[in-house]
């Protein structure tokens, strides 16, 4: 039986290592990459320094894993940064390109890298946030970035799914992680308390979505969005 590896972009952020802590529970190699945070553990995985910012970085971390694996068939994209919260107005320029390069742009292109690698039948899982649903006051360029991720994965589901390619977004509600650390710790309990099932989520809440459409048990689930959100945005 061939051992199936997944590919983890942004393993060193919380949700990223919950991620790969996930997948590693499900029997799945590991390649996993990082920026500037070191990633520890996982002894028996391959780590690799990552710059998303680089496109010749993109493009030698797949060639490292084509080479390192015989089998990969999974791709979980967790990479993203944050906005300053601000006005539209007092956005700059580079923040704007960063931010689309990074969460986005980038996204693109390690989906594209991933596929000419890519064992099939494979899987594509990009984090994304619930906030393509409702925006993000001050935050509207990242909610732009993340909206984005939608359309691409419905466009991709499209094209590649006679290729034997799934694509599916998990989006995160409000998750108790860094990234969140702006926000006091009664606006957190406010959160809660409009939270149906009246708690903040978790970096492991998020893993679990991803391992869910990672799995056999969704192999015929594509081009959707899975909001982990406790209830907060019901349609």
């Amino acid at each position: 039986m061939v051992k199936k590896s997944c590919v983890v972009i942004g393993a060193s952020g919380e949700i990223g290592l919950a991620v790969a802590e996930k997948m590693k529970q499900e029997n799945f190699s590991l390649a996993l990459s990082f920026n500037k945070t070191q990633i520890k553990g996982f002894d028996d995985d391959k780590k690799y320094s990552l710059d998303l910012l680089e496109d010749k970085s993109i493009e030698n971390f797949f060639a490292k894993v084509s080479k390192d694996f015989d089998y990969v068939d999974t791709l979980v994209f967790c990479a993203g940064i944050a906005q300053k919260r601000t006005l539209i107005f007092d956005v700059k320029n580079d923040e704007i390109d960063r931010l689309f390069e990074v969460n986005i742009k980038s996204a693109i292109k390690a989906i594209r890298e991933f596929v000419k690698i890519a064992k099939t039948p494979a899987n594509i899982v990009l984090v994304g946030s619930f906030v393509d649903k409702v925006g993000c006051s001050c935050e509207s360029v990242y909610t732009a970035t993340k909206s984005a991720m939608n359309g691409l994965c419905k466009s991709l589901a499209s094209e590649l799914g006679n290729l034997g390619f799934r694509i599916n977004v998990v989006a995160p509600g409000f998750v108790d992680t860094k990234m969140n650390n702006n926000l006091t710790k009664e606006e957190k309990e406010d959160i809660a308390e409009m939270t149906p099932l009246q708690r903040l989520g978790t970096a492991e809440d998020v893993a679990n979505a991803v391992a869910f459409l990672s799995s056999d048990k969704a192999s015929f689930i594509t081009g959707q969005t899975l909001y982990v959100d406790g209830g907060l945005i019901l349609e």
